[in-house]
């Protein structure tokens, strides 16, 4: 059975497997990123989660990176993550150090990639994804035209719609995002301009159904995430919204209410499912390696 290497480039780890054309990760390795020592240090870790794998077995190379991408050419046509990084082509960089193809592409779209190929949207033609942790990511297919990029290789960036008009700064540098808003982070944001106290999301959503001020932020909360799908249902009519990141851990305690608000906000939700991403860790990985197969069989 043939076999690629996928790779999800994380702000803290490289994570690199060796996949077969089901999807199954045969053989892992982590290096870490680096990010803040720069481009050259950070292409040599890539390079080393490579060669700790059975690397001639490979036919091809996916990388999933956070930015803008210029999937065709491989190019990063912006990133904040890693100094250096916006302007480089990322698939000339890793091919001189490796003889098979790289397809390089968002990590927000592999991540979707990997839903749709062996996950939650696999049966569905018409998707949205949310990533909830740090930020938010967002991830848009169609069958008939694949992934959303835009004419500037900004598509689908979801979490800078504007959900409350002038309201909290947001690191892209608007007010008022979803980033600001659905973030994991917000969670705790907002339990501090409460109460003045510092605490964890993952604290403060286990304490909701004690502490008044715990629960009045994870309402909010739960508000916030319905007026982003009732958006996201309105604008682009998909089967499915699927939610992955690391904010679905805590998807027992947000989830049903999150849901409640969702119809009774939206004017119409009998056409549509909303459904928990499959994949978390594994997700960059696997729809990394879904790109290799497909754009290597398309000779692209």
């Amino acid at each position: 059975m043939d076999k690629v290497i996928g790779i999800d480039l994380g702000g803290t780890k490289i994570n690199a497997c060796l996949i077969n054309e089901k999807g199954e990760i045969i053989q892992r390795s982590a290096v870490e990123t680096e990010a803040k020592k720069g481009r050259d240090v950070v292409l040599n870790n890539i390079q080393k989660s490579i060669e700790a794998l059975d690397y001639n077995d490979a036919l091809a190379i996916g990388i999933g990176t956070p930015g803008f991408i210029d999937a065709k050419n491989g190019i990063v046509t912006f990133s904040g993550n890693i100094e250096g990084w916006t302007g480089l082509n990322l698939k000339n960089a890793v091919e001189e150090f490796v003889d098979i193809p790289v397809f390089v592409e968002n990590d927000a779209n592999i991540a979707l990639l990997a839903e749709k190929w062996i996950g939650a949207g696999k049966n569905y033609k018409d998707i949205v994804m949310i990533t909830l942790g740090t930020g938010v990511g967002g991830a848009i297919y169609n069958e008939k035209s694949g992934l959303l990029s835009g004419s500037n290789f900004q598509g689908a960036e979801l979490g800078h719609i504007i959900l409350h008009p002038g309201g909290d700064y947001c690191t892209c540098g608007q007010h008022g995002c979803v980033e600001a808003y659905c973030a994991g982070t917000a969670i705790s944001k907002n339990y501090e301009k409460l109460t003045g106290k510092l605490l964890s999301g993952e604290k403060i959503l286990k304490i909701s159904s004690q502490d008044v001020d715990a629960r009045k932020v994870l309402e909010n909360y739960q508000s916030n995430l319905a007026y982003f799908l009732t958006s996201l249902r309105n604008i682009f009519d998909p089967e499915v919204i699927i939610i992955g990141g690391g904010v679905i851990h805590s998807k027992d305690i947000r989830w049903d209410g999150m849901i409640e608000k969702f119809n009774k906000t939206c004017n119409n939700t009998e056409n549509i499912d909303v459904v928990a991403a499959k994949f978390l860790n594994d997700a960059g990985v696997i729809g990394a390696g879904k790109i290799a197969f497909e754009r290597m069989s398309n000779g692209k």
